[in-house]
């Protein structure tokens, strides 16, 4: 009986424990990757710098950038950016 009362309350603690260190980490965060169509290296650049000003001023933060070739041709890039949920409006 001993046995069986120590696992059950080692097993809360660890449960508990779990449960404090989720809430630590706050809300999840929003998640948004866009494509910019195009070919030409120079219209490219415009196009990224003119992204990373809008989505900043919308509260995203750049996270990411890949470049998407077919036969050794840029296509275009898809862009990913990232913002904690609670700066987030409501519907999206």
């Amino acid at each position: 009986m001993k046995k069986l009362l120590a696992a059950g309350v080692a097993t809360l603690a660890i449960f508990g424990a779990g449960l404090a260190v989720a809430a630590d980490k706050g809300p999840p965060a929003t998640i948004k990757t866009v494509w910019l169509n195009g070919k030409g290296q120079g219209s490219m650049a415009d196009s990224v710098n003119k992204l990373h000003a809008d989505m900043a001023a919308k509260g995203w933060k750049f996270v990411d950038l890949e470049i998407y070739t077919e036969n050794g041709d840029m296509q275009g890039m898809f862009v990913t950016y990232q913002r904690d949920a609670e700066s987030a409006p409501a519907a999206q």
